[in-house]
């Protein structure tokens, strides 16, 4: 009884300490009012170091898919005869990423030596070689969801190779400094949290993948965390067990319909159900094109953020939106988009401007 009043009395003052902040949204870095703020969770306080700063402020970086594999790696594998490393596919980019304090992509292919590129841009096979690991390096990426539905490809192969593919992309990814979440030897090992800290703020990132049940992890085999209305309980015990061990919690699920311009209405109740379980941020992948994103009471959702690094040729699949999230301490203070357009010959990605920006901004509709 002892220990339940001693809590109890953590907890009211935790509640008189709770507060509203408002939110900025920032489109093309151009300030706009937000209209509803975002309730900031007050879990976060129970978990902050002793050296967390109030008002440490965190810029965070989110990009679109990323394959490494087929025509991207093809054209850095000829790049490379010329300037003796694998930093083409980031080349236009990376100055702007590594500038972040955290930077994080979801990597929809296998950085594996297990088979050579597949043809280009035919095969749905997508796998790069080890090298490829060394462009994430150069543009400064801290965190890597690998809860994709082709981490598993094997190129010749095929899609399953022993999970070589998988456990080579891991190492590599965690070679070149990225740190790789949503993946293990085990269906308990694709759970655990990746905890970033700066200056004494802990941000944990969760990687998850609704798309291909025949690489979800098991107990007893390797794979990506599964997210399903059967799992769907599991996800939030994650969610709430990372808030635990970090101060601010980000979900990146791999979901949705490929090239569906909205997000479908079991994507929006598990977006819901992420931030009441303790999420601050979700920010998904998968479609290949720029879905709108979403202000909810306590968090923000962005639902799919289009192709970052890839090699497909319609003009809608070449298009993306980095979402930069800037926080003070744990809590969100602003957002905003810089838009991203893929170069039709050399599939490298380059910033957007003028109109072609405006145009890939207006995807994201805000409610």
């Amino acid at each position: 009884m002892g220990k339940f009043k001693k809590y109890s009395k953590i907890w009211a003052a935790l509640i008189l300490l709770c507060m509203t902040t408002g939110v900025v949204i920032r489109l093309n870095y151009v300030a706009l009012a937000l209209a509803h703020p975002i309730q900031n969770a007050f879990a976060s306080v129970l978990v902050a170091p002793p050296g967390a700063k109030k008002d440490a402020r965190t810029r965070i970086l989110f990009t679109g898919d990323i394959n490494l594999g087929r025509c991207i790696a093809k054209k850095t594998i000829r790049a490379n005869e010329y300037t003796h490393d694998y930093a083409y596919p980031f080349q236009f980019v990376a100055e702007e990423l590594r500038s972040a304090d955290i930077t994080v992509g979801s990597l929809d292919s296998a950085v594996s030596n297990e088979s050579p590129p597949t043809p280009c841009p035919q095969s749905m096979n997508l796998i790069g070689p080890a090298r490829m690991a060394e462009g994430l390096q150069f543009a400064g990426f801290d965190v890597i969801t690998i809860a994709t539905n082709h981490v598993k490809d094997c190129g010749e192969k095929g899609f399953e190779c022993d999970n070589q593919a998988l456990f080579d992309t891991i190492n590599n990814l965690a070679a070149a400094g990225a740190k790789p979440v949503g993946a293990g030897k085990t269906l308990s090992e694709s759970r655990l949290p990746v905890i970033i800290e700066r200056q004494g703020i802990r941000f944990a990132f969760l990687g998850i993948d609704q798309i291909e049940e025949r690489i979800w992890a098991t107990e007893n085999a390797p794979g990506v965390a599964p997210l399903s209305q059967n799992t769907l309980e599991q996800v939030k015990a994650d969610i709430a067990s990372a808030k635990l061990l970090a101060d601010v919690v980000i979900v990146l699920p791999h979901w949705g319909v490929e090239y569906a311009a909205q997000p479908v209405e079991i994507q929006r109740n598990w977006a819901k159900e992420f931030i009441d379980a303790g999420a601050d941020l979700v920010v998904g992948n998968h479609p290949h094109i720029v879905q709108p994103m979403e202000v909810l009471p306590r968090g923000l959702v962005f639902y799919a953020l289009g192709n970052f690094v890839f090699d497909q040729e319609q003009n809608f699949r070449r298009e993306s939106v980095v979402v930069e999230v800037n926080f003070v301490g744990a809590q969100i203070q602003s957002w905003a988009l810089r838009p991203a357009s893929i170069n039709f010959y050399t599939f490298q990605p380059h910033w957007a401007n003028g109109s072609e920006a405006d145009y890939i901004v207006a995807r994201v509709k805000i409610p």
